[in-house]
């Protein structure tokens, strides 16, 4: 029993002195020293550093430049849990002010190697944050993150157009593999995993009749079905041909009104775009729709032209609708897949 009790005083002994030299003195610092399992202490007041099986223990309040710097995996944790999906180098920046631009560069590289992050456009500083539940896609779904780094990101006016907003009603016999936005300027494609966002010129974009387009992941403005019904036409020759086109907009006229049409070719003033647009209306019986139009040609100047862009005379001459004066082709061509 001696015996063991001069063995406990000992290893007491040596524990102390252990601890006597581990404790370190920096510029009035207290940094403790030790192995195994740290001590319990509040952590309001310690910051722990581990490496391997030593710890560490500074008091924060006495020194907070020896404060740990936390890992960006945390604060893109952080930034999900906030509802921010959408983040900025600076914000990074501005939570990890200790690090060098170097470091940074290569830690959000690596956490986009991780697929944690996404790189939305070369050269301007945004990245997109990868939640676990969207992992195997790539990318959350747009309406999470596409307004925000358009409108509040890049601060350019845009809607989501065509055929992907034509989707957005119904109306979608064909499979879009890509989500067609307007904006004002030429933009290069961007992919953000399985998605890809391709861009198509408007002017006078800001005076353009949209709305929300609203699920529980969130919303993006997408532009109303009279405007859809528009664009469609007008780009028919790059959706496939105006076959492709007259089977789109047949799943779209029960969306629209005849208040929507004036309303949007009041925005657009496009004389051919408003007489092969009656025609159309004519041809598939909307007799609904149709005074819209006939209303605000009264008193413009028209002229004959064809039904596609593309179509040469010599196929345009069979028939003639004389009340738009537009060329009808024999029979629509096939769509161009």
């Amino acid at each position: 029993r001696r015996k063991r009790l001069v063995t406990g005083c000992r290893r007491t002994r040596l524990h102390r002195q252990t601890r006597r030299r581990d404790r370190k003195c920096e510029g009035g610092v207290s940094v403790l020293r030790g192995r195994g399992r740290p001590p319990c202490l509040p952590s309001s007041q310690y910051v722990f550093a581990i490496s391997d099986t030593i710890w560490y223990v500074v008091r924060s309040n006495q020194h907070p430049s020896l404060m740990q710097t936390p890992h960006l995996s945390l604060v893109l944790d952080d930034f999900e849990r906030s509802g921010k999906l959408n983040v900025s180098i600076e914000d990074v920046r501005s939570v990890l002010p200790g690090v060098s631009s170097v470091g940074l560069s290569k830690a959000l590289y690596r956490q986009q190697q991780r697929g944690r992050l996404v790189h939305l456009s070369r050269g301007s500083g945004h990245w997109l944050i990868v939640p676990l539940q969207h992992s195997t896609t790539g990318a959350p779904p747009l309406e999470s993150w596409l307004n925000r780094y358009l409108q509040k990101m890049l601060k350019i006016p845009y809607y989501v157009g065509l055929l992907s907003a034509a989707e957005t009603y119904g109306s979608s016999p064909y499979a879009v593999m890509v989500t067609q936005v307007m904006v004002k300027e030429k933009r290069r494609p961007v992919f953000v995993g399985r998605y890809e966002l391709q861009f198509h010129t408007r002017i006078n974009i800001e005076q353009m009749p949209t709305q929300w387009h609203e699920t529980p992941d969130g919303r993006f403005k997408v532009s109303t079905p009279e405007l859809t019904v528009l664009d469609i036409i007008q780009c028919a020759s790059r959706l496939g041909g105006m076959a492709r086109v007259h089977e789109v907009l047949r799943g779209l006229w029960s969306s629209c009104t005849p208040d929507g049409f004036a309303q949007t070719l009041d925005a657009l003033q496009g004389i051919p775009l408003a007489q092969r647009l009656g025609t159309l209306m004519s041809l598939d019986g909307q007799e609904q729709l149709l005074p819209a139009v006939r209303c605000w040609l009264r008193g413009k100047t028209t002229r004959s032209l064809s039904l596609e862009n593309a179509a040469s005379k010599a196929e345009a001459v069979p028939d003639f609708n004389a009340e738009f004066k537009v060329w009808l082709p024999p029979r629509l061509q096939e769509a161009n897949s």
